[in-house]
């Protein structure tokens, strides 16, 4: 790292520490020297110390939590960066994970103009995906106004040059509508012990807010922890600025206590599709619930620590060690 961007790093910290020192009232270097503490002990990010809380809790407590170095290391350990592309490529995905996701699609790179166009007409509605992007980012949905052939060419060019997939449109439970207009989602994460069997460690309701096409906690979505065994959800809503609300935006439902449909499903698909790639440990699963069934959307070599311990229950780092000493 070179002087300018430390400098600016820890002109941010310091920005940071003295918001917070101005709502605790402590004093700002306590809190700065404090996070340095926190920094180099367990690897905390400014953003875990504040959002996350971590400036609350006791050295011991701190010791419990993921945090951004230590689940660098377990998934850098557990994680085989020879099999990691069967989750971030999404053609690679859908093809390795074909009996898990309940939905047509094609790989338009792949593909002849004519099967993009018998593709197009057969679902009408269909969602845009580039190959490798992440958090939500590049998303979009296509609607085929029954025009020529033709008139579909920029577009299968477009798609075709850049290698993006296309996907039928989901159509979620109604019991998953929450008064946006994205699929809303459930964030499964799994961690498979070295012994093959997979462990369903934390869920997480991911909800969009308003017109955006994907639920991402990074686009404006909310999260809400999710009961793993019986599909409540057991939190407030929490966005990505640390802000907590009962009531979904733009709503009048109060999602604390809801049930989500098809819980059981939800569980099995994670736990079948993470015992298909025992070599990448550590695995977020996406998952659509529709009116009769569960769809996998996609897989994440990387699990969000901040999804571990950012919201409800915490401790997930003793909870890992206490599974790899089994």
């Amino acid at each position: 790292m070179n002087l300018s961007i430390a400098y600016n790093y820890f002109k941010r910290i310091y920005g940071e520490v003295t918001k917070l020192a101005q709502i605790t009232g402590y004093n700002r270097f306590y809190h700065l020297l404090d996070y340095l503490s926190a920094f180099l002990i367990h690897g905390t990010h400014i953003r875990q110390y504040i959002i996350g809380d971590f400036w609350r809790l006791s050295n011991a407590e701190r010791s419990r939590r993921v945090t951004f170095y230590r689940m660098i290391r377990l998934e850098k350990k557990y994680n085989d960066p020879n099999y990691i592309h069967l989750l971030d490529n999404k053609r690679d995905f859908n093809e390795f994970f074909k009996s898990c996701i309940g939905r047509g699609w094609l790989s338009v790179g792949d593909a002849t103009f004519g099967e993009f166009c018998d593709f197009i007409k057969q679902y009408k509605t269909v969602i845009i995906k580039p190959l490798n992007g992440m958090k939500g980012k590049g998303v979009r949905k296509f609607v085929y106004d029954g025009g020529d052939d033709q008139a579909l060419q920029p577009l299968y060019d477009d798609l075709h040059r850049d290698g993006e997939l296309v996907e039928e449109l989901i159509v979620q439970h109604p019991g998953m509508v929450f008064g946006n207009a994205s699929v809303n989602t459930v964030r499964v994460m799994t961690f498979c012990t070295p012994d093959g069997k997979a462990h369903v460690m934390k869920a997480i309701l991911r909800a969009g807010v308003g017109d955006t096409l994907v639920d991402n906690y990074a686009m404006g979505g909310l999260i809400y922890e999710v009961d793993v065994k019986t599909g409540v959800v057991v939190t407030y809503g929490k966005n990505q600025d640390g802000d907590l609300t009962l009531v979904h935006p733009g709503t009048d439902k109060v999602m604390l206590g809801y049930r989500l449909p098809h819980w059981e499903k939800v569980v099995a698909l994670c736990e079948r599709a993470a015992q298909m790639i025992p070599q990448v440990a550590f695995i977020g699963w996406d998952v659509a619930i529709t009116q009769d069934d569960v769809q996998m959307i996609e897989g994440n070599n990387s699990s969000e620590y901040e999804f571990y311990e950012y919201l409800g229950s915490t401790g997930y780092y003793e909870k890992f060690m206490k599974l790899l000493k089994r």
